[in-house]
């Protein structure tokens, strides 16, 4: 069962947990604003271009450099790609060994670090390689926030809103508080990411390896990640998913609540603009998501607050919904 702590002023739970570990593993944007905290990490090129076989192998020779034995412990200090690489190289070392997960980013905070999922990109596929391996413990300490740039606000705000969707409780709490996170109102802020935090524990725990209700969290992921590849992670994974919800509401819309979906397509508007991209550049990315089944393409459909719909597209059916979708996104 791993250990969940979050809030304000955790720093000294942080360097606790830190001095525990036979291996810190961060990247240099933290390195930098944190060199206290990373004096003998490992520290990886901040960025998605990083989530790949070769920092993941590298990783793991530096673990045996080091001597690790199976009953160490590594932490990953840093954002979700830092959580990715770590939690999968501490799933191979010797079979597995056990890990923390300090995360220091808004996305991480309300999304990647909770569940146990990890993984790399491989042969252009997001998330291609991985496994389930849940951390011992993971420490979500608010004042990480303070160092973040305006774009890593934007791209938790997209999970954010993403998790909003799944109980009416959040997203009503969501429309309340918008204009506050917009003006990133931080008591506004850490109430919706304490909303978030307890909704992705409950989903993962009754369905900590995807089976079933844990699909849910997928929405906007079909269309963001096929985005995010095809667009070669020019924005933020964030704004890819945000991307990814406004366009698939839009292509589904006919199954959609009419009122939460004018809601939905208010909100994404809020923060970013409908993509560009023709189905013809995206549908090669789309096939070869982990939700499909045979040849048709999964997208994971809020059709009102807290009520998500499995659909099930073929490619001729997806490809003209999108191509729609994008020409009235861009009209509207």
């Amino acid at each position: 069962m791993t250990e969940l702590m979050y809030g304000k002023d955790l720093r000294a739970d942080v360097e606790k947990a830190l001095s525990q570990c036979a291996l810190v593993v961060t990247d240099d944007n933290v390195a930098g604003f944190y060199p206290e905290l990373t004096k003998d990490a490992y520290v990886i090129t901040a960025g998605e271009q990083s989530k790949n076989e070769k920092t993941l192998c590298d990783l793991l020779a530096e673990m045996n450099k080091r001597g690790l034995k199976r009953t160490d412990r590594i932490a990953a200090l840093g954002g979700g790609v830092v959580g990715d690489v770590t939690g999968l190289a501490a799933a191979l070392y010797m079979r597995g060994i056990s890990w923390i997960v300090i995360p220091t980013s808004l996305l991480a905070m309300v999304d990647s670090s909770i569940g146990g999922k990890t993984a790399i990109t491989f042969d252009g596929v997001k998330n291609l390689i991985g496994a389930f391996h849940a951390p011992e413990q993971i420490i979500i300490s608010y004042d990480f926030l303070e160092t973040l740039y305006e774009e890593d606000w934007l791209c938790g705000y997209g999970e954010m809103i993403k998790t909003c969707m799944l109980t009416e409780k959040s997203f009503s709490m969501l429309a309340e508080k918008l204009d506050d996170i917009i003006e990133y109102d931080r008591d506004a802020v850490y109430a919706l990411m304490e909303k978030c935090i307890e909704i992705k524990q409950t989903v993962v725990k009754s369905d900590p390896e995807e089976k079933s209700l844990r699909k849910i969290l997928n929405v906007g992921h079909t269309v963001g990640h096929a985005l995010e590849t095809n667009d070669g992670y020019k924005s933020t994974h964030g704004e890819y998913v945000l991307k990814g919800i406004m366009t698939e509401c839009e292509m589904c819309k006919d199954l959609m609540d009419k009122d939460f979906y004018a809601k939905v397509i208010s909100i994404c508007k809020r923060f970013v603009s409908p993509p560009r991209t023709s189905s013809g550049s995206i549908i090669k990315c789309a096939l070869r998501d982990k939700k499909n089944e045979g040849e048709t393409i999964t997208v994971m459909l809020p059709v009102s607050a807290g009520e998500i719909l499995e659909v099930r597209l073929t490619q001729s059916d997806f490809a003209e919904r999108y191509d729609r979708a994008v020409k009235e996104l861009k009209r509207a």
